[in-house]
């Protein structure tokens, strides 16, 4: 943890990341050096939630042989492949959440709900890789991502005046998303730059100049779970207030409070039925990500038990 004594701050072992979510702190070279010394990732955010700036640890092991991997798969089958399984995760994911809220509220039909995620999941996995192609790929990820926000709808309080995702919404709850999705990105980016992947190449999202598509892929799996959920389950809670388009300095404190927690909650996936805090799932996955790309092997993703 980090903790302060008067005008000294002192930073514990456990931390691995520091998050600068205001513009009201100001960090001196000398904590930026100790950050650094102890391999401290240090993120700033916008209002939005999306990374500003960041600083990493200098020692990433791995990096030009897995980035040559990683340039010469993207292209192939394998990120075509890796793609596929990245979508699926996320719509089986989904059909989890909403399976969760059904057991919550009591409310049968969002377990039907998620069962019909389920299948459409299903019916993506059997598509073979030669006929697969990117836009069959999203056009199977908005189909699910309908039934799922119409669900999320009906469980989100009406004040929120949530009526389905929309990035570019207003709404309190869609600004709480973006905003909680900034953090999952900063999350998820440090894992693959410590991997030694190159998170400016994707396999899902076009690939342009400065952005960070394999970040945008990777998260895609952890978004129901990392985000979502808590923001869900406490939207009653929480207390999100919007100002001039934008989520106000209280609510951007709570709202990182609740992802931030939420990334420390143990979660079991199907992969070697593995019981870990979500962050270091996201750590682990990112390094299977590395090695399936070194080693070409076929990418098994993160999908989550509740």
């Amino acid at each position: 943890m980090v903790s302060r004594d008067g005008n000294k701050v002192f930073i514990t072992p456990d931390v691995d990341q520091v998050i600068v979510a205001s513009s009201r702190v100001s960090v001196t070279s000398k904590a930026v050096r100790l950050l650094a010394r102890y391999g401290v990732d240090l993120v700033f955010l916008e209002h939005n939630g999306y990374p500003a700036a960041r600083l990493y640890p200098p020692h990433i092991n791995k990096t030009v042989a897995t980035r040559i991997a990683q340039y010469e798969g993207a292209i192939r089958e394998l990120g075509l492949g890796i793609a596929r399984e990245i979508v699926l995760c996320k719509i089986a994911n989904q059909a989890q959440l909403l399976k969760y809220l059904a057991k919550n509220y009591r409310e049968e039909w969002l377990r039907d709900v998620g069962y019909e995620l389920d299948a459409l999941a299903t019916s993506l996995y059997k598509i073979e890789l030669g006929s697969l192609t990117s836009e069959k790929l999203m056009n199977l990820e908005a189909q699910a991502a309908r039934k799922y926000w119409q669900a999320v709808a009906f469980v989100v309080p009406e004040p929120y005046g949530f009526n389905g995702r929309d990035p570019e919404g207003f709404d309190p709850f869609n600004l709480s998303l973006n905003y909680g999705y900034g953090i999952l990105y900063s999350v998820c980016e440090k894992s693959l730059v410590l991997a030694g992947l190159d998170p400016y190449l994707g396999v899902l999202h076009a690939t342009k100049s400065g952005k960070p598509s394999l970040t945008l892929d990777f998260a895609e799996m952890f978004k129901p779970i990392a985000v979502d959920k808590p923001l869900i389950v406490n939207a009653r809670r929480v207390k999100v207030e919007v100002v001039d388009g934008k989520i106000d300095y209280e609510s951007r404190g709570r709202i990182a409070e609740e992802v931030l927690k939420n990334l420390n909650v143990k979660y079991r996936s199907s992969k070697e039925d593995r019981i870990l805090p979500l962050q270091e799932h996201i750590r682990r996955e990112a390094w299977d990500l590395a090695k399936c790309f070194r080693e070409g092997l076929e990418y098994e993703g993160f999908r989550v038990y509740l």
